[in-house]
């Protein structure tokens, strides 16, 4: 039996993969590359980069808010695997055969090994930290709420605030989020709201503040910029500040952390009545994952955003329709490809003896991991 969806968070999720597309239409698609400093298109591409780079943390915060009451799942991590497998394998063998794209073995042997191969680095990520969930999960309902804040704090001081104050230094590299270091660290705070955190249904004003804090990320560039204009720009130490995109550029900055805890808990106390709003979310939600293994495809991306190249787009007064646009049509033509595979492998998905076969695995994991066998032998003792 399903587990009931909540719409509000579902909605969320599919906004956080909005700003996914978003997020690599600015980047891939040459806009924030090509983009005139001082330009007002400058500024709109930054923004909608910076507001972007909130995605990871928020889906990394719902997935912790429900796997710190869930049970492991063998079936699941299957079935991510088979969608993430049907995509990898299958976009790479489709664009070997039909397109005139260099075949390098090496990319058939990522494609046929992906999430082992990091072939999309977002879900190797996922993997690992489900497979820690377990022992996270442990860990976390064995302290107090004020043991799990003091634990948040530590990890946040060390893989959050230490790399933004002490930018210049590479001291506890955590790749700017791209680590199991910071997946974990979002998991204590998705577990922490879950636990202790209840909504009071004010939804707008969390909202604003959650906008508020998002903008906070782009004008950080800009202030950046603007105090590299001036005497102080001599001491070189602050040319470090612009680091790749910006010293508050990454999934674990202080600002791009705050945003998303903001974000995530302004949907907490949002309230979707409707049955039919609520079925329509859940089921544009539920093909999310699959908008970004098609659209991020190494194949994908190379041929879309040469395709759609935004920067054309710069000096135009439909920079923001065209922006959209595009946006909902990638995300929206990815959903109907995902909605179709679900289809296709809906038997395998609802089949009660693979479900079955999956529940036996997980018993027997239990058991190895709860030790109940030696329990047994050694009260016969």
């Amino acid at each position: 039996m399903k587990k009931k969806r909540q719409a509000n968070l579902e909605l969320l999720r599919i906004i956080a993969m909005v700003m996914v597309v978003t997020a690599h239409l600015v980047n891939h698609g040459n806009m924030i590359a090509m983009a005139r400093p001082g330009s007002l298109p400058y500024y709109i591409v930054w923004t909608l980069f910076g507001v972007s780079f909130t995605c990871i943390n928020i889906y990394l915060l719902i997935s912790s808010y429900f796997l710190i009451d869930a049970k492991f799942s063998t079936f699941k991590i299957a079935r991510m695997a088979g969608q993430v497998f049907f995509y990898a394998f299958g976009i790479t063998l489709i664009f070997w055969l039909f397109f005139g794209v260099e075949r390098e073995l090496k990319y058939m042997v990522y494609s046929v090994l992906p999430i082992l191969s990091d072939f999309y680095w977002f879900v190797s990520m996922y993997v690992g930290m489900y497979l820690l969930a377990p022992l996270m999960n442990r860990f976390i309902r064995s302290l107090s709420k004020r043991q799990l804040q003091c634990a948040i704090a530590l990890c946040l001081l060390l893989v959050s605030v230490w790399p933004n104050l002490i930018y210049f230094s590479s001291a506890l590299n955590t790749a700017g989020g791209v680590s199991i270091a910071w997946f974990l660290t979002v998991y204590l705070m998705g577990a922490y709201l879950r636990l202790y955190y209840r909504p009071d249904g004010k939804f707008f004003g969390k909202l604003l503040w959650g906008i508020g804090a998002s903008l906070l990320i782009p004008l950080s560039r800009f202030a950046i910029e603007a105090l590299l204009t001036t005497p102080l720009s001599k001491i070189s130490i602050l040319d470090d500040l612009m680091w790749g995109y910006s010293v508050f550029f990454s999934y674990s900055s202080i600002l791009v952390t705050l945003a998303a805890v903001l974000l995530f808990v302004a949907f907490l106390n949002l309230r979707i009545e409707g049955k039919r709003s609520s079925a329509a979310i859940t089921l544009v939600a539920g093909a999310s994952f699959g908008v970004y293994l098609i659209h991020d495809h190494y194949y994908i991306r190379e041929t879309l955003w040469t395709k759609i190249d935004g920067a054309l787009w710069l000096d135009k007064w439909y920079l923001l329709p065209a922006s959209l646009g595009t946006i909902f049509a990638v995300y929206g033509v990815c959903t109907l490809i995902e909605l179709l595979r679900q289809r296709l492998f809906s038997p395998l998905d609802n089949s009660a003896r693979i479900r079955g076969w999956f529940l036996r695995l997980d018993e027997k994991i239990r058991t190895f991991w709860n030790d109940e066998e030696g329990s047994k032998r050694d009260c016969r003792r």
